[in-house]
Order: structure tokens, then sequence, then C-alpha cells
């Protein structure tokens, strides 16, 4: 098993265990890998190193102060033994937000001053992925949705995934341009769009009742 926990060079890293690895975003690797668009994609550039480069079985992704719970323990992360536990009867294991009265996934990127992005990638996914725009809309307005692009699954069920989202991001950037004042876009279309993939694959989906978060000081940036 493997899960990358996410950061950049800016964070300080719980400290990690024997099935998980740093995977800071903003430093230079080695192989196939997509560092030159950190800036928009954040975590994603993780993903994409992890479905190009790691050869494992069940793979997964993390934050560097934020991992799934142990179902039994308290404050412990979830083990090798625990996950794999869960996915003999699941396909994937995430977690949910759920937004206050009033709010949804859609009307955020509004609040966040971003609500030409994600019409421009429902338009995007209208024209040219089959009408999929209006469905995906649907499901960013619901209240409760998968969100943080953390997951733990197998590697069929990662490639598939992989496949799918990064064509339908390359059209989008190839429309409406990377830019300084569109930082992290790619990230947050990602975060939305991941709960929408897993309902339209039927996934059997486990939502972890328990998503720890360590507040670690931060050097020179927010967490």
């Amino acid at each position: 098993m493997s899960i990358y926990v996410v950061g950049s060079s800016k964070n300080l890293f719980l400290e990690c265990d024997d099935i998980r690895e740093k995977f800071i975003v903003d430093a230079k690797h080695e192989g196939d890998n997509i560092d030159h668009l950190n800036p928009w994609y954040c975590e994603l550039t993780g993903l994409y190193y992890l479905w190009k480069n790691s050869t494992s079985k069940f793979v997964g992704l993390e934050h560097y102060r934020r991992f799934f719970a142990s179902p039994t323990k308290t404050k412990q992360r979830m083990t090798k033994a625990e996950a794999e536990n869960i996915l003999k009867d699941h396909d994937i294991i995430t977690c949910t937000f759920r937004h206050p009265k009033g709010m949804c996934g859609y009307k955020w990127f509004f609040v966040d001053h971003r609500g030409d992005d994600i019409d421009a990638f429902i338009d995007i996914l209208d024209e040219k992925f089959n009408g999929m725009g209006q469905r995906f809309k649907a499901y960013a307005c619901e209240r409760e949705l998968v969100q943080c692009n953390m997951f733990i699954s197998t590697r069929p069920i990662l490639n598939e995934y992989c496949e799918w989202l990064f064509p339908k991001l390359q059209v989008y950037d190839n429309f409406i341009g990377l830019t300084g004042a569109n930082g992290r876009i790619d990230g947050y279309l990602a975060e939305h769009i991941f709960g929408f993939w897993i309902r339209e694959r039927g996934l059997r989906n486990y939502t972890a009742t328990k998503v720890e978060v360590h507040y670690l000081p931060v050097s020179g940036a927010k967490a």
C-alpha cells in the first residue's frame, strides 16, 4: 500500500508510517510528472505522480495535516490492515464535507469569486463530454459532497479515475488559460467532481466517519 501525504515545502508534516510517504508538491520530481502545473493543480500533482510512478496494489492520498482515522483507535491513523479490510466490501474510502444550510459546492465557487471558472467548466463538460455538465452541476448543488481529493482505493480504480479526470482538466486549461489570477482552480474543480465520478461510476463508497485534522505550525504560509 502506498499513500502519498501531500503538502508544500513550507508545511510541517506529521511523521509518516510504513504505508505513508511525503510528497512535496512544489519540489522537482523524477519520472513522469506535472510539476509545472502545481500552482493550479495542488494535490493533483501528487495524484498524477502516484498514478504514473507507483506500482502498489492499494493506493491513496492524504494531506500533510489531515488523514483517515482508525475506525477503532482514538487519534490514530487508519492502518493498512484496516483499509484493506474495508476495501473487501467497498471500492473506495473517501471523506465528505457538509456545507451549511443554504450553501453547496456550486455556490462556494461564487463566494470564493470563482463562479466564472466553474460555469466555464460546466459548459465544457456539456459541449465536449456528452452533456455531462448539467449532471455535474446538479451534484455540486448538493450540500454534502466528497471533498479534499483524499481517498484510499485500488490501483485499477486509481487508473480509471485519472484517465477520466486529467483529459477533462486539460481541455479546460486550454480553454480558460492558466494565469496567476486562477491559481489552484484545477484542484478545486477536481475536489468537487471526484464524488460525482464515484456516483456516476456506481462505486461502493465507504465514507470515513472520522478524518483527523492536526493543526501544525506552518512556516511562511497559511495552513
